[in-house]
């Protein structure tokens, strides 16, 4: 079994991640030590091959170096969370966007139509789907799957280009 350094522990802290959401993999083959962490619900885990950038032993479920880009640490919870997934409609456009939220997403229609996100003025929520945990990971599923009718999209927003990459054309 692996001991985490003082170090790995005060980088836990400092990033606010909880023990109780880091696992011991020592000695696991990849198959057992993603099982294990599915089981027990697990976000990041240590005690597995070193990263070759940095030396880190810290890793998120999908074996990425949290101590190397800390932005995996926030996709990572955000992924394994409960939350709602949504599907939005656009009749002008004849766009779905399909999107996640961690409260209800009941005002999210008029949140986008405010934004204007997409360049869309006429969103509609038609769709809310709640998920005790993994929403994050449904949302990227469902976009997966609706791959080929996805319309990447450059916006103005404050005088900035923005890309939108969650609408879809609807299939017909």
């Amino acid at each position: 079994m692996a001991q985490l350094t003082e170090t790995q522990r005060k980088f836990l802290l400092s990033q606010n991640i909880s023990l109780s959401m880091v696992f011991d993999a020592t000695g696991l083959s990849t198959a057992e030590r993603e099982n294990r962490m599915a089981g027990l619900e697990m976000k990041f885990f240590y005690g597995g091959a070193i990263c070759k950038k940095g030396g880190h032993s810290l890793r998120t479920k999908s074996n990425h170096c949290i101590e190397c880009d800390t932005s995996k640490i926030a996709f990572q919870l955000r992924n394994c969370a409960s939350g709602y997934v949504y599907l939005a409609y656009s009749k002008k456009k004849n766009y779905v966007k399909i999107g996640y939220s961690s409260a209800h997403p009941q005002d999210r229609g008029t949140f986008l139509r405010k934004e204007a996100y997409g360049g869309v003025l006429d969103w509609d929520i038609k769709k809310i789907e709640h998920f005790d945990r993994d929403a994050g990971k449904n949302e990227f599923l469902i976009h997966a799957r609706l791959a080929q009718y996805q319309k990447l999209i450059i916006y103005e927003k404050n005088q900035i280009n923005l890309l939108s990459a969650e609408k879809f054309s609807p299939v017909l």
